[in-house]
């Protein structure tokens, strides 16, 4: 019988989506694979032809409306202690989300997990099978970058064992936490345990994440590997719409602005971006997401995508790429070539803005908080016309384009867990390349 892979994630689609590719690789490579995502991507899940488990309920409704959406775009104290200190609602969520992971992976040989799936360490300790942390933003120690929800401090000591604070989100939940403990047959505890450790270990880290993006090297004894992202093709027969098509023909390259599934950019922010653009003399492609845009009237310089339009086709169509920072739409943007502008709203979307500037492939990154129209206008401007980060962003495309994120991972969970017929995985996997650098 088939090894059988549990994934457990929460989030929306930019977490959910690398979790649908890597799971598909490994059911074609033979392994049996279940997802257990959100309620609300379940039916998504089942399409792409995966088996889907609950990790949750409705986590995009959280996101629009809960308690997330209150602190999005807020100072990183302000999200740090809505994390320390939930309320009702958010806890109760998180609790169920611990209660579902449990479910979801009572017959796995192994787990790969979400970095907030905190009780995953008990589960692959009272099973007795391997864990696999999915690092969606930077959750390893580094002297170089504290956690990606907090800015660097400079001071290597306090970056490299500030990590330590990921013990502190178990704080409101030491209930369900000990009451998962004590069915899974474990000892009540009340240590502030680091969540990504088993039986005292740092369990290994898999970044869906090009070699080139990732800033922090590696040192001996981590088993870290930067695979390159993880996703599927989509059609390549994909054309513009006749109404795209005119946009793009009838002027100048434009750019692409589009936050995803971010709450809180507001009807003000809306239109203070546009305006921007119109200040910035840009033409502007806008993915409307959560936002506000289609209640706002737009001038023949925007067009409003209402169609589907797979970001890996669509950017190659783009000067630039304004964006939030997830990593998906970092790694799209940078594989097609094209410079980005940042704009955190929240958790790990500050660390990729801060790559992207790092990398040369586009200026700083401004925070939503911070936005005001000469900051925007600035910015947007120095993105779409700066041949710097154009070229930079090219020489990036070129380092990333024979990259297989999904596949490289497969060899090294293959290596860690075993063949999916049952053969025992090899300590070679910790000679796999793990950092690459783009000349």
């Amino acid at each position: 019988m088939a090894r059988r892979i549990s994934i457990l994630t929460v989030g929306t689609l930019g977490d959910v989506g690398p979790m649908v590719a890597l799971g598909l690789a490994l059911k074609e490579e033979g392994y049996e694979v279940s997802l257990a995502v959100p309620e609300d991507f379940q039916d998504f899940v089942e399409k792409q032809g995966l088996e889907s488990r609950r990790c949750g309920t409705d986590f995009s409704k959280f996101m629009k409306e809960g308690e997330m959406a209150e602190v999005a775009g807020r100072h990183t104290v302000v999200m740090m202690k809505k994390w320390l200190w939930p309320g009702r609602d958010m806890r109760a969520l998180f609790e169920g989300i611990y209660r579902d992971a449990v479910s979801a992976s009572a017959d796995a040989d192994a787990i790969l997990f979400h970095p907030v799936i905190s009780v995953a360490g008990e589960i692959a300790e009272a099973k007795g099978i391997p864990a696999i942390l999915v690092g969606l933003g930077s959750v390893s120690p580094s002297a170089e970058a504290l956690l990606s929800v907090i800015p660097g401090t400079g001071i290597p000591a306090w970056n490299r064992h500030g990590y330590s604070v990921l013990g502190l989100q178990r704080l409101a939940y030491f209930s369900v936490i000990n009451e998962i403990r004590t069915s899974l047959g474990l000892r009540r505890t009340y240590r502030l345990r680091h969540p990504h450790k088993v039986d005292g270990r740092r369990v290994p880290v898999l970044y869906p994440v090009s070699p080139v993006l990732q800033l922090r090297p590696n040192t001996a004894g981590d088993e870290i590997y930067f695979t390159g992202y993880w996703s599927r093709e989509r059609a390549k027969d994909w054309r513009p719409s006749r109404e795209l098509a005119e946009f793009l023909s009838a002027g100048p390259r434009p750019i692409y602005i589009g936050f995803g599934s971010m709450p809180a950019l507001g009807l003000e922010r809306s239109e203070l971006i546009l305006r921007a653009c119109e200040a910035a003399g840009q033409r502007a492609i806008i993915g409307n997401g959560r936002s506000e845009f289609h209640r706002l009237p737009l001038s023949k310089n925007f067009h409003l995508l209402d169609e589907y339009a797979p970001h890996d086709q669509l950017f190659r169509k783009v000067a630039a790429v304004v964006h939030h920072g997830g990593v998906g739409t970092t790694s799209t943007a940078l594989r097609a070539g094209r410079p980005s502008f940042v704009c955190p709203f929240m958790v790990d979307q500050k660390y990729w803005g801060h790559t992207v500037f790092q990398l040369g492939a586009g200026p700083d990154l401004l925070e939503i908080q911070n936005w005001t129209l000469d900051r925007l206008t600035e910015r947007i401007r120095d993105v779409a016309t700066n041949p710097k980060y154009a070229a930079r962003a090219g020489e990036i495309a070129r380092a990333m384009q024979h990259e297989n994120g999904a596949a490289h991972a497969v060899e090294i969970i293959r290596g860690i867990v075993g063949d999916p017929n049952g053969d025992s995985g090899e300590s070679e996997i910790a000679d796999i390349p793990i950092k690459e650098v783009v000349g």
